[in-house]
């Protein structure tokens, strides 16, 4: 017989499994019963009562109200409690850092712009967030969205922010300033937040693809979950050769310094069919999603009809166009969020 060796998991590590399911079925649902709260997680009703109360001694969760009485005693209504913790998404873009924070429930508290220091380094950043954290004092969890590669905090591919070449940024904000702290590639964050706002099926495939400031990215995800790859270089895609001598980069960087909504050259619809054909027939994704700055629905038209001679048109992905920025901070808020409830990579 095979012997099973199960995980050792700890009482510690238990509990905070608890709250972690009984925070997210709270903050779903904004308020819920402790019967309802049993009902959601799967836990039992005297697992869920204790926890509860401990975190409504600790002051995370709050008494709502009460509840229709079935015949019985009325059951009390809880839900969390909006400035238990405090959560900050920073986008860092070439001319422009943004900054929102979010209290514990997800709503917007606060939300500013600021000049870009992705070209004057990390001395620059730290002291506009050194600001905010002073505002906000009960601030946890920190979300940087940045456009380059990213691995385990590091950052290891940022063409044109030398500064910030090889810094880590993680383990900066953690040691200086003891913060649950996650760093994001930008399109892995944009393509995160579309998929959130999705109806459809959680296991749906997808690519979203921006040209950007810096350079064309995308970001990937597969049967729900994200593709970052062996080293974190997934969705890198400039580097894609499309051509015997050419990247998809090279295709599309004259359309790159021309006004926004100028017709495409040929070589871009071309290289930006190709691009999709080639997707494709690797992950045979639901949607392509791209960006509004980026396309129109006659460029899709074009890009349907040149990738079908080198796709069976029945197995091309949908040609989505959606709104970039506002799909990356609907991203980073919800890695923020996670992150505060506990449920994130963190």
């Amino acid at each position: 017989m095979i012997e099973i060796k199960l995980p050792f998991v700890n009482p510690k590590s238990l509990g905070e499994m608890i709250r972690q399911q009984i925070r997210t079925a709270l903050y779903c649902n904004r308020e819920a019963t402790k019967v309802e709260i049993a009902q959601m997680t799967g836990l039992t009703f005297p697992t869920i009562s204790k926890a509860v109360e401990e975190m409504r001694k600790g002051g995370e969760v709050l008494l709502a109200g009460v509840g229709e009485s079935g015949g019985g005693r009325r059951p009390q209504i809880y839900r969390l409690n909006p400035d238990y913790r405090y959560g900050l998404a920073v986008y860092l873009e070439k001319n422009i850092t943004k900054y929102t924070v979010l209290n514990y429930v997800g709503d917007v508290v606060a939300a500013e712009s600021r000049e870009g220091v992705l070209q004057d380094g990390p001395a620059a950043l730290d002291k506009q967030i050194a600001r905010l954290v002073g505002l906000y004092p009960p601030i946890y969890a920190l979300t940087f969205g940045v456009p380059g590669a990213v691995k385990e905090g590091k950052l290891f591919h940022i063409p044109g922010y030398e500064r910030f070449e090889g810094y880590d940024l993680r383990a900066a904000y953690r040691n200086n300033y003891s913060l649950i702290v996650q760093v994001e590639n930008d399109m892995n964050a944009t393509v995160l937040g579309y998929h959130d706002r999705l109806d459809n099926d959680e296991h749906v495939s997808l690519v979203y693809l921006y040209f950007g400031m810096n350079g064309p990215g995308a970001g990937i995800i597969v049967n729900g979950s994200l593709v970052r790859g062996k080293s974190d270089f997934a969705g890198e895609i400039a580097c894609m050769p499309l051509y015997d001598s050419g990247t998809f980069s090279g295709s599309i960087r004259a359309h790159a310094h021309e006004e926004a909504g100028a017709p495409w050259r040929p070589e871009v619809t071309d290289g930006i069919s190709r691009l999709v054909a080639a997707l494709t027939t690797v992950l045979n994704p639901d949607f392509f999603v791209f960006c509004s700055l980026n396309v129109t629905d006659d460029d899709l038209i074009e890009i349907t009809r040149q990738c079908a001679a080198y796709v069976p048109e029945q197995h091309l992905p949908a040609l989505i166009i959606s709104d970039w920025e506002e799909d990356y901070m609907h991203g980073l808020k919800q890695l923020t969020i996670r992150n505060m409830l506990g449920t994130g990579e963190n």
